[in-house]
């Protein structure tokens, strides 16, 4: 194996939270074999901390680490923008307020190894609270993914590790769409009608943060434009629109109901109301037998 390894580490970050941002950090430093990368992309922070912290990132001596900034916009550029830029032949996704398991870099190493007409891999996960603390069982991976699954729900969850050149030669991630399922969702449905071959790997390597202390996409956006940029995802795909609507209706009942804010009115009310972000809804995940 190249000193290398086969998989580099895109990590996206824009004003993150600060003690989140470093436990991610270091679910990566402290993996169970040397041969990990990491590329932290900089989508246009503000954050004075954040901002200090990537100064410090890419003043390392350690050449497994690179910082560079996002070309583009949103996570989507962040991601296209690295995935020009990495040595490796595969990269996994981590958000800068996850975890990563501390065997994640070794299992997907072996698992590229030991399957190399596999162009993409997915693990099974497991969601923490904000102190850290498990809050749901293990959600297993998909075994087998069909382009008919999208339709209902994304097939395949985090851990997400890819091959590069098959996404840049079907031209990367949609910058056009919104902030909401583009890199998750979208390109992983465009990677299906590519004819990607997908792997399940049936260990535990992403810790998935449920929180609210921080901005986060799931939360944070508002319903009214997360429906509306999942229309657009679907229409995409080729979808009619009376399929586009039941399954709209369907998520608006179900887990699109962690949405903080109907709309920008209602985000606009709710804040000057001093609204805690603490009390929204939540998804009640399965714990115990």
């Amino acid at each position: 194996m190249s000193q290398l390894g086969l998989v580099t580490v895109l990590m996206p970050c824009k004003d993150a939270h600060p003690g989140y941002f470093e436990i991610a950090l270091h679910s990566v430093f402290k993996q169970s074999v040397p041969y990990w990368r990491l590329m932290v992309i900089d989508d246009h922070s503000t954050d004075a901390e954040t901002i200090k912290k990537l100064e410090d990132l890419a003043s390392t001596d350690d050449p497994r680490i690179q910082v560079i900034k996002n070309k583009s916009r949103y996570i989507t550029g962040a991601l296209n923008t690295a995935m020009e830029m990495v040595e490796t032949p595969f990269v996994c996704s981590l958000h800068c307020d996850d975890v990563l398991d501390e065997h994640a870099i070794k299992v997907l190493n072996d698992a590229i190894s030991a399957s190399p007409e596999t162009d993409y891999f997915h693990s099974a996960r497991v969601h923490i609270n904000d102190e850290g603390a498990v809050i749901s069982n293990v959600y297993m991976p998909t075994e087998t993914v069909t382009l008919e699954d999208f339709k209902r729900r994304g097939p395949v969850k985090h851990l997400h590790c890819w091959r590069v050149a098959l996404a840049l030669e079907m031209g990367g991630m949609d910058e056009e769409l919104g902030l909401h399922g583009a890199d998750d969702y979208d390109f992983v449905w465009c990677m299906a009608e590519a004819g990607c071959r997908f792997q399940a790997i049936n260990e535990c390597l992403y810790y998935y943060r449920d929180h609210r202390t921080h901005y986060r996409l799931t939360t944070h956006v508002t319903r009214e434009k997360q429906v509306n940029e999942l229309r657009e995802i679907f229409r995409k795909h080729g979808m009619t629109e009376a399929e586009i609507s039941e399954e709209l209706n369907r998520r608006v009942n179900a887990y699109l109901q962690q949405a903080l804010f109907e709309d920008e009115n209602d985000q606009q009310q709710k804040e000057k109301a001093n609204f805690d972000p603490k009390n929204g809804w939540r998804i009640k995940y399965p714990v115990g037998d």
